[in-house]
């Protein structure tokens, strides 16, 4: 992937790898301990069919409210700091001046750099969030955007363990399923190694021992509680 690439279709790379991985491991498993308790294809298929929805729903949703807090937190401090600026501009002029003393600035040169950055005050309160606070402003994401791409990352991947169901009996299914699910996550892992320095193989294998250590306790769960209920 190019680098401008990276940067038009950054923000939704995250939201997709998340929503894929979630919702094949949360299904995957889901459906395994319903096989572990051994019900029939057509409970299983509704069981994974409503997980897909409502795991679809909820993460589309946290990922919008999550976006959306980080962009209503940033405006809040922004206005803040200007409040701040404006009723007390002396002695925000006194902090500033404290913060670049201590990065070796002082005498007249130090009074220059704090005209400048004063001078203009939409860049004085940038200033102050970075300085004062550790708030960089960043591009932020689109929280509908990105909160629509999470969740059909989610259904399109919880689709794949509940597929198999449709057409053989539920242990084969669930060994497709498995088979199928982790060659998306190893997928996905691979895929993850393109924005990071990690080992290819290593990532996918990470992915997919992940979705297994799912499954398996999934499956022996529900096979647990089948035996005692």
């Amino acid at each position: 992937m190019k680098k401008k690439d990276h940067f038009i279709y950054g923000d939704i790379i995250r939201p997709i790898i998340f929503g894929i991985n979630d919702g094949t491991v949360s299904t995957l498993a889901l459906v395994a301990s319903l096989v572990g308790a051994s019900l029939a294809n057509r409970i299983i298929i509704i069981g994974g069919l409503a997980e897909m929805i409502t795991g679809a729903i909820s993460m589309a949703l946290g990922e919008y409210i999550s976006s959306k807090s980080k962009v209503e937190y940033y405006k809040g401090e922004m206005n803040k700091e200007e409040n701040e600026i404006n009723k007390k501009s002396k002695g925000e002029i006194s902090e500033l001046k404290e913060i670049y003393k201590r990065r070796g600035f002082k005498g007249k040169e130090l009074n220059i750099l704090i005209k400048i950055f004063t001078s203009n005050k939409d860049r004085w309160k940038k200033l102050k969030c970075e300085e004062e606070l550790g708030l960089l402003k960043t591009k932020f994401d689109n929280p509908k955007k990105v909160g629509f791409v999470m969740g059909i990352a989610f259904t399109l991947s919880a689709l794949i363990p509940v597929i198999p169901f449709f057409f053989f009996e539920a242990k084969t299914s669930l060994v497709v399923s498995i088979v199928l699910c982790s060659l998306v996550l190893f997928s996905v892992g691979v895929i993850k190694t393109r924005f990071s320095n990690r080992i290819w193989y290593k990532s996918g294998l990470e992915m997919v021992l992940i979705g297994l250590i799912a499954t398996f306790i999934g499956y022996y769960l529900g096979e647990f509680f089948s035996n005692i209920l």
